[in-house]
């Protein structure tokens, strides 16, 4: 009855890893009831679902996915489930509270964003990845910074060249004029 149960469990598993965008992979110690449901509540206002798993169980699921978080599947084990790329801001409220909790019983021990496993040393990092907007924001930039350079050259010289033509014709209509005076 039991493998039938993991088998379930594994089967669970896997149809939510396949249909997540990324997730953070925590390790837990002795968490009290109130700090569990302080993360939970956190993570809930963020989009992100948080789920409590079986460290064999999980790396059965992940491996099936062609994701090795073996590393960061040990110990007692909660997953930060989210859609898109969630599971950074999930990583920066987890870092967050683990800073402001003393003697935090957390820890971030692994993840998966846009399709890459991180986990180790690696893991602490997911925190300071860029979301999607961010980046969005930083290619716009790159590549509008040289466009608007380019247009601004390009308006002075064509500015200049008109303040010359202009001044050519004020100077001909003044020499014109006095042409004019000096005949009459």
């Amino acid at each position: 009855m039991p493998s039938q149960v993991n088998e379930i469990l594994v089967n669970d598993l896997t149809r939510e890893f396949q249909n997540m965008g990324s997730c953070v992979v925590v390790e837990f110690g002795k968490l009290q009831p109130q700090q569990d449901v302080e993360i939970r509540t956190k993570l809930r206002e963020i989009g992100v679902r948080y789920r409590v798993v079986r460290g064999r169980l999980a790396k059965r699921a992940f491996s099936s996915l062609k994701l090795d978080l073996s590393d960061a599947l040990r110990g007692r084990c909660g997953v930060a489930i989210a859609q898109k790329e969630g599971a950074i801001q999930a990583a920066k409220v987890l870092r967050e509270w683990i800073k402001k909790t003393k003697d935090a019983p957390l820890s971030i021990k692994g993840g998966v964003v846009e399709g890459t496993p991180y986990s180790g040393k690696l893991a602490e990092t997911i925190a300071d990845l860029p979301d999607r907007a961010t980046v969005n924001t930083q290619i716009v930039t790159a590549i509008s910074g040289p466009a608007r350079s380019l247009a601004s050259l390009v308006s002075a010289v064509a500015g200049g060249l008109a303040r010359c033509i202009q001044a050519r014709i004020d100077k001909a209509g003044s020499a014109a004029a006095g042409a004019d005076q000096a005949a009459g």
